[in-house]
């Protein structure tokens, strides 16, 4: 069984590539929702054999019931859809980090930019961070050049040593192949769970901006002013929760301990998401 598909590309100028996959480094899913947002109806260009790079124990395909007769059944993906948004060239990479394989999808990777004459690569990340929910998620960058980053982005200049996503492996592969590429990161507070808008929104700005296009992201911006008043109404009401909010930023860069009986992030979320819940159910 090959590793990948590769179907015939439609007429391409300078497409530039965007890398998004569900997995490590995707906190609340942020960034695989961004590439989901930008790939929406694209057409497939490359789709990676699932039986060679999942493990369906961790990537579990998704079952969907309705009256007791199964729906559907979602498998996992990683594939390359082409979108021409303003009628600039677009490769999004989509779909679950994976599994097995990291070295050979690597060296198809560059195979594959090469043959399809990507001219940059942006990828997106998002990390949890120990700060307050904000209607601006912070975006910072690494650069592979100077000449691709924008005038307001932060590049991060600290040495750290962390755990690699598939994301971060595959990008060093394309820039081996003689692509330049720049990557960003959302921050995202370690308190809140999926989908948190405000880093979505951050990530497809940056990614606009980068591929010089202008999106429609007026209903991104409603879904975060008002994912950002959900969770102020959730502290004004559980004191507990809004000192552990307000701890998480004053103790950055310090040892500053927390009251024991201070909530969880875990419980913290577990209050965002039935907050969210009842809400929905007043809304219907």
């Amino acid at each position: 069984m090959p590793l990948f598909t590769l179907n015939p590309p439609p007429p391409m100028v300078d497409p530039v590539m965007v890398m998004g996959l569900a997995g490590w480094g995707d906190a609340a899913s942020a960034a695989s929702d961004a590439a989901d947002w930008l790939g929406e109806d694209g057409q497939p260009i490359v789709s990676f054999d699932g039986d060679s790079v999942f493990d369906y124990r961790s990537n579990r395909p998704v079952l969907r019931l309705s009256g007791g007769e199964v729906q559907s059944l979602t498998w996992p993906r990683m594939e390359i859809v082409h979108v021409r948004p303003r009628g600039v060239d677009v490769l999004v990479m989509v779909g679950n980090e994976p599994d097995f394989a990291w070295a050979a999808v690597s060296e198809a990777l560059g195979e594959i930019a090469g043959h399809l004459g990507v001219s940059k690569l942006v990828t997106l990340g998002a990390v949890p961070t120990p700060v307050r929910h904000t209607s601006e998620a912070t975006v910072f960058c690494t650069a592979s050049e100077p000449r691709l980053l924008l005038s307001d982005d932060e590049m991060l200049v600290d040495e750290i040593a962390v755990p690699a996503s598939a994301g971060t492996v595959f990008r060093s592969a394309i820039e081996d192949a003689g692509v330049p590429s720049i990557g960003y990161w959302a921050q995202v507070p370690q308190y809140i769970g999926r989908p948190y808008h405000p880093a979505i929104l951050g990530l497809l700005r940056k990614s606009g901006e980068q591929l010089g296009v202008e999106f429609d992201l007026s209903s991104m911006v409603e879904d975060s002013l008002e994912q950002i008043e959900r969770l102020d109404e959730i502290l004004e009401r559980r004191a507990d929760a809004r000192e552990f909010v307000e701890g998480l930023e004053i103790s950055v860069g310090n040892t500053a301990k927390f009251p024991d009986d201070l909530p969880t992030a875990d419980e913290l979320a577990d209050e965002v998401a039935e907050f969210l819940r009842e809400a929905e159910g007043d809304d219907g």
